[in-house]
Formats: structure tokens, C-alpha cells, sequence
């Protein structure tokens, strides 16, 4: 069922000839991994389409020079992970992901995804069209930083995320808001009232 569930995920890309559906079912790997855990990308992926099939997590920046994290993007259940490897390489910070509660993620693993692309047109077409997906949540989120007020940030933040403050530190999401934590503090106030 959960890998029906992933295949139906990929086919809202692009439309799966069925020798590539078999061929994803057959290489498929399940990842587990707990909560609070963290993995620099730039040193290990996590195979190609990337699927969160239970759990959430959340990709962030990690500076060493300021020690300081900058989360860029929150992820839960259902949502495919971008291929990451090429900003991690070519960045000056490490990309790292942390697994907000114990996480399921199922994904093909890199060995195969060469032979995907060689042996199915239509991987070339998915690839791009999950790349579009996240370089349009990411435009998303840096619109949203210029263009909203915090509060109508968070607002939107919880819409897609309800339960966001009892997996992850105020810290995080403040972060992500572009806010400092006190001030999220404050924020979260106001709304309980």
C-alpha cells in the first residue's frame, strides 16, 4: 500500500510508463530514521525521489564560522525530497536535514538512477518536473520573506503544518520565518489568545 502510495506520488509528476513503475517498485529502498537525527547532504544522500512516507524533517543551512542554522524548508509526510548534491557541493555551508519525529523515507538508490535515466525517457521529464516543484516552493518561501508580514508568514506556515511547534524548536521555525525566537514567542501569544 505505502509503495502504491509513493508511485502515485511520482505519477502527480509525470505520467509512469508501467516498465518504469515495475522497475521503481523493484529498486525501491526504505530508509528509517529517528527522531533528532541529522545528516550533512553534502556528504551523504539519500538515494533519487526522495519520498517522505512517514515523519517529517527539516532542510537547513549549517554555518560553522556563526554555528548557526538557517532553515530553509520543512517537509512532512507525502513530500518528495529535492536532489540536493549539486547546491551542497558548490556551497560554502553544509545542507544538512533533521528528522523532526521517527521518519520512514523511501527512495531509489543512486546506483539505479543512472540506469533509470538510460532505460526510461520519461525519468528525464520527472527529474525536472520534481526539481521545478522545489525550486517553486523555495521561490515561494523567498517571496513570502519579502513580500508578508511575519504574522501572515506563520499564519501560512501553520495552515501547511498545524502541529509545526510540538516537532521543532521555536528556534527553527523562527528561523525559517526570518524572525528572531522571541519574537515568535510573542507571535504565538498572540495567536493562543
Amino acid at each position: 500500500m505505502e509503495k502504491e502510495q509513493y508511485i502515485r506520488r511520482l505519477s502527480s509528476y509525470q505520467k509512469l510508463s508501467l516498465g518504469l513503475k515495475a522497475y521503481l517498485k523493484f529498486t525501491l529502498q526504505e530508509t528509517r530514521f529517528e527522531r533528532s537525527e541529522k545528516n550533512d547532504l553534502s556528504k551523504e544522500g539519500h538515494g533519487g525521489y526522495c519520498y517522505v512516507a512517514k515523519g517529517s524533517a527539516r532542510i537547513y543551512w549549517y554555518d560553522e564560522k556563526s554555528e548557526q542554522e538557517i532553515t530553509l524548508i520543512f517537509l512532512k509526510t507525502g513530500h518528495i525530497i529535492p536532489d540536493t548534491r549539486t547546491a551542497a557541493e558548490n556551497h560554502h555551508r553544509a545542507l544538512c536535514i533533521e528528522f523532526l519525529e521517527n521518519t520512514v523515507l523511501y527512495s531509489i538508490p543512486e546506483k539505479h538512477i543512472d540506469n533509470i535515466h538510460k532505460l526510461f525517457r520519461e525519468a528525464v521529464k520527472l527529474t525536472t518536473a520534481i526539481n521545478a516543484d522545489a525550486w517553486a516552493i523555495t521561490i515561494t518561501a523567498l517571496t513570502d520573506l519579502k513580500l508578508l508580514e511575519a504574522n501572515q508568514r506563520l499564519e501560512k506556515l501553520l495552515e501547511t503544518f498545524p502541529d509545526i511547534f510540538s516537532i521543532t524548536a521555536v528556534k527553527n521555525i523562527a528561523s525559517y520565518l526570518g524572525i528572531h525566537p522571541t519574537t515568535l514567542s510573542a507571535m504565538r501569544k498572540n495567536l493562543i489568545r
